[in-house]
């Protein structure tokens, strides 16, 4: 197996083939990743039409299956030079004063994806990830539902047609 880097700030696009449906068809962003603790994100593609009582408005995304029921406050911000997302995650009570400096970007996750020690570089090495740096348009997730196919689409011409597949097989 390759050994995989730091992939703190990167993207985690779902294979096609991945069926794990807390995964199927994802975008992760990766929050924290290293050797020794494992790997945590947060999934940018699904939104939940909820309001979460006595956070901000934002919207609010299924984070992960980790811990579903607990809300995570963060800012992803897109900085242009250099190319780079700046992460904040608020734990705590949350209030006007606790957010002050706090500047846009904001969002609501519900739950957190999560790896072991090793977890996610065997994903990686198996294929069940795709790894990209993050772009603008993908970290301010401006089109959730035909964000993933789009992705896919600018893989290369087998995860283009795979990404064209039905969500389920019988419908084809």
């Amino acid at each position: 197996m390759k050994a995989v880097e730091n992939l703190t700030g990167s993207l985690l696009i779902a294979h096609p083939d991945l069926r794990d449906p807390n995964f199927r068809r994802t975008i992760i962003f990766i929050s924290e990743h290293n050797k020794e603790e494992g790997a945590s994100g947060y999934v940018l593609n699904r939104p939940i039409n909820d309001v979460v009582p006595d956070l901000p408005e934002a919207p609010v995304f299924f984070g992960g299956p980790v811990e579903p029921g607990e809300v995570l406050l963060a800012s992803l911000q897109w900085r242009d030079n250099p190319s780079l997302v700046a992460f904040r995650a608020f734990v705590g009570p949350v209030d006007k004063d606790a957010l002050k400096g706090w500047e846009g970007g904001l969002r609501i996750f519900a739950g957190y994806s999560g790896w072991m020690p090793g977890q996610l570089e065997n994903e990686i090495s198996e294929n069940t990830w795709i790894v990209l740096p993050p772009t603008h348009d993908l970290i301010m997730m401006t089109d959730p539902e035909n964000c993933w196919k789009n992705v896919l689409r600018s893989c290369g011409p087998l995860l283009h047609l795979l990404s064209e597949a039905p969500e389920n097989p019988e419908w084809n």
